[in-house]
């Protein structure tokens, strides 16, 4: 069985077993055990939902914090517009590249243009597929791993080209090895992550053996690290200081259906919130989206401006980011010729296809896959089908589901054992 890299960790200190976790997780890969929070390695999606529920905060994020930067001799940033959208308007998308270079990078790449031109590549993609639809959107990396263990069907359907993030870090390195003559091994590149399951798309990509990045830390990591930076640049900061070849844009950051963007063109939907998602998903499964060709999922509201690792309000960054554009945005020239041609010779591709992951309660071998389904419906229908959360699973079905796996016993459920309703009727 695969072992599963993961961003966050409960403390066990602090757990109080207040089953707050337990009940938000979207994939019920939460349970209470002898009063401690669990996260089930094959069923955990890192969306998060589970270290904002936390009201002990004893669900953390384990942050790389960059330790391994200085082994590199050319340190390199690639920084989302998520990121710009934590800081007010009046500081200039510059500012912020100079206090991250202040604190020891050589060079700042922004995400942009990479997203700019994969979008392109999209409306090519979409243009000439004959398949199955809709297509659903590789984008958000939570979206990925909730596709592969609660929708394996819909993997299939998940378009393979690679994350902006990823192409920008393959680029640069390429790029500047060949410039400035460094071995792979001297240039290391970090992305600044709005959420756990960046994070892990980085530690343990689902769709490449390796992720293009060496590291990762969150918005909430470096945001305290350089805004003592920002603040003092910015003192002293005159816009003649930007210079020429300085490009800014914010349209990534942005359903494309609301920004006007490339994707705006496509007859498609964009959805987010995890659980408006999954109401995307199932109506995906049961045919009821025919008429849609493209579905752009985002785990968190309003994108990743949602994400659980950023500093601002969601809505505010958002403002920030509108604002942003209109102050400081400059086109992006694209060359279609250039990106008809690179999509064709497999510049956008991902390296392998999204694949559903294995979990314990299904098996390869379909005769065990159904005998354990039966026997599921068999315990779940002696069950009492509150979802009352006592027993420490979600719900009756989760816990028939952990009975069929050998991890609980039919008494562990509190109604369900004889005795205690004996003990309760004699108080």
């Amino acid at each position: 069985m695969t072992t599963y890299f993961h961003a966050h960790a409960v403390n066990p200190d602090k757990c109080r077993g207040h089953r707050t976790c337990m009940r938000r997780c979207p994939t019920q890969a939460i349970r209470v055990v002898k009063g401690k929070a669990v996260i089930s390695d094959e069923l955990c999606v890192d969306c998060g939902h589970c270290i904002e529920a936390c009201t002990e905060s004893a669900i953390a994020i384990s942050e790389d914090n960059l330790n391994g930067i200085a082994q590199f001799k050319h340190k390199v940033l690639v920084v989302p517009p998520v990121l710009y959208s934590q800081f007010e308007p009046r500081i200039h998308p510059y500012v912020i590249h100079l206090a991250l270079k202040g604190l020891g990078f050589d060079h700042v790449v922004d995400v942009a243009p990479y997203a700019l031109a994969l979008e392109r590549a999209l409306e090519l993609y979409i243009e000439s597929y004959k398949g199955r639809l809709p297509l659903i959107s590789s984008q958000c990396p939570c979206v990925i791993r909730l596709i592969q263990v609660k929708y394996p069907d819909l993997a299939e359907l998940i378009i393979p080209l690679e994350t902006p993030r990823e192409l920008a870090a393959r680029e640069i390195k390429k790029e500047l090895q060949g410039r400035l003559g460094l071995a792979p091994e001297q240039l290391g590149a970090f992305h600044v992550a709005s959420c756990p399951a960046k994070m892990v798309s980085i530690r343990q990509p689902a769709e490449k053996n390796r992720s293009w990045f060496d590291g990762y830390i969150s918005v909430r990591g470096i945001y305290p690290i350089m805004l003592p930076h920002v603040l003092a640049i910015n003192k002293e900061f005159d816009p003649s200081m930007v210079p020429p070849d300085f490009r800014f844009s914010t349209a990534p950051i942005s359903h494309s259906s609301e920004t006007g963007g490339e994707r705006a063109k496509i007859n498609g939907l964009a959805v987010s919130g995890l659980y408006s998602v999954m109401r995307i998903l199932n109506d995906i499964e049961n045919s009821k989206l025919r008429n849609i060709t493209y579905i752009e999922a985002h785990a968190h509201m309003l994108g990743c401006v949602g994400g659980p690792t950023n500093v601002e309000s969601p809505y505010i960054a958002r403002a920030n980011s509108l604002r942003q554009g209109e102050d400081y945005q400059q086109p992006i020239q694209l060359d279609d010729e250039d990106i008809t041609r690179k999509l064709k010779d497999g510049y956008f591709f991902m390296e392998h296809p999204i694949l559903p992951r294995p979990t314990a309660f299904f098996d390869t071998d379909l005769e065990t896959s159904i005998k354990r389904m039966k026997e599921r419906e068999r315990i779940y229908q002696k069950l009492p089908q509150i979802d009352c959360g006592c027993c420490g699973s979600p719900t009756c079905m989760t816990f028939a589901e952990d009975f069929v796996r050998g991890e609980v016993k039919p008494t562990d459920c509190y109604h369900f054992s004889q005795p205690r309703r004996v003990e309760e009727q004699e108080t």
